[in-house]
């Protein structure tokens, strides 16, 4: 099987001989919520996005929404940035440092401990 590594190497992890560390807990907790799965996949496959942008639904607030993507950020999935057409919005991208492999039957994050398929 074939794959392409398509990020580099871990964020908000301990780098030891070239192989980044991730704090499982933190990624674990992040990820434990569909809310914030839906929203890291939908930044991974969409690109980055306004918080308003990502927004899904009558029943889900903004400030519902920002706090799951402070706690993406936290755990080193998400990142912030300056978002060029309008200064006062962010911009929330998959953080470099995500490990996103592409092989023959889709891409997947892999985190050492778990994959999870985008």
């Amino acid at each position: 099987m074939a794959t392409t590594q398509l990020r580099g190497s871990a964020p908000a992890a301990v780098t030891t001989a070239g192989s980044p560390q991730w704090d499982i807990d933190a990624i674990l907790l992040a990820l434990s919520d569909a809310s914030r799965r839906r929203l890291l996949l939908a930044i991974a496959k969409n690109g980055p996005q306004t918080a308003q942008k990502l927004v899904v639904g009558k029943s889900h607030q903004l400030s519902r929404t920002l706090k799951q993507l402070a706690c993406l950020c936290d755990a080193g999935l998400v990142v912030r940035q300056e978002n060029r057409e309008d200064g006062r919005k962010q911009l929330y991208a998959l953080s470099p440092a995500v490990p996103l492999t592409q092989t023959e039957t889709g891409v997947f994050m892999d985190f050492g401990f778990f994959t999870l398929r985008i």
